[in-house]
């Protein structure tokens, strides 16, 4: 909380969470070799990191929403802003999403909705928008960027009496408590935070006792929790 600067001069590694300015990374390497980012990889030259597969998750919801029958699919979700340049950038699900459902000849710019943030009030507010803007001509399912945008999204569908599953399925990322108890339960990805972190500790002990000198990176799989908000 109190900034970079205030980390131990002494320390032989680090575990690190969260968005980071290029002279914050600068700082971390004037400190130590030994580090390991959770959930990004800000600096994959020099350190290692640990995250989901966001892209086989990704190619695994157009996968299973394609055997279900669905031929348009929508794609809700939030996007983040560079530390360094105050950029809003894309996030890496809408990347994903876009390169494969280009690849299955199913793109429909029209059915993309981002906004900087992953939470309720995002989702909400998203929905909203696509309900207003397709009317109608609502794909009959969205892959939705994480469980907090979309309780929100399932608000705005509530609201409007659009129902869910029968005409708009929804599939989610991380399979937070709230995501069995909405109305319907959300089908949505476990992501495993415990493995993730093991995964974290054990790379930085490679580094530190085993003196690893090559950089890895390493894609965690998740599991589809299916549940009622999908046909």
């Amino acid at each position: 909380a109190d900034g970079i600067e205030k980390i131990p001069l002494n320390i032989e590694g680090f575990i690190a969470v969260g968005s980071f300015m290029d002279r914050e990374l600068e700082y971390l390497r004037e400190l130590t070799t030994n580090g390991v980012f959770i959930d990004s990889t800000p600096d994959a030259e020099h350190y290692d990191s640990v995250r989901p597969d966001l892209d086989q998750i990704t190619r695994k919801t157009i996968e299973v929403l394609k055997q279900q029958g669905h031929k348009e699919i929508g794609f809700i979700g939030g996007t983040f802003q560079n530390a360094d340049t105050n950029v809003e950038e894309m996030d890496g699900r809408e990347r994903a999403f876009r390169k494969y459902m280009q690849q299955e000849g199913m793109l429909n710019e029209t059915f993309i909705f981002c906004h900087h943030g992953f939470s309720v009030d995002n989702g909400y507010f998203l929905m909203s928008q696509a309900i207003e803007r397709l009317g109608e001509n609502m794909p009959t399912a969205f892959f939705v960027a994480a469980d907090p945008i979309a309780v929100g999204c399932l608000q705005a569908l509530h609201e409007k009496q659009i129902d869910v599953p029968n005409r708009v399925s929804l599939i989610s990322v991380n399979n937070t408590s709230i995501a069995k108890y909405v109305s319907p339960p959300l089908t949505t990805f476990n992501i495993d935070i415990e493995e993730i972190c093991k995964n974290a500790i054990h790379l930085l002990l490679e580094q530190i006792i085993e003196k690893r000198k090559v950089v890895k990176t390493l894609y965690i799989g998740s599991e589809l929790i299916m549940r009622k908000s999908t046909i």
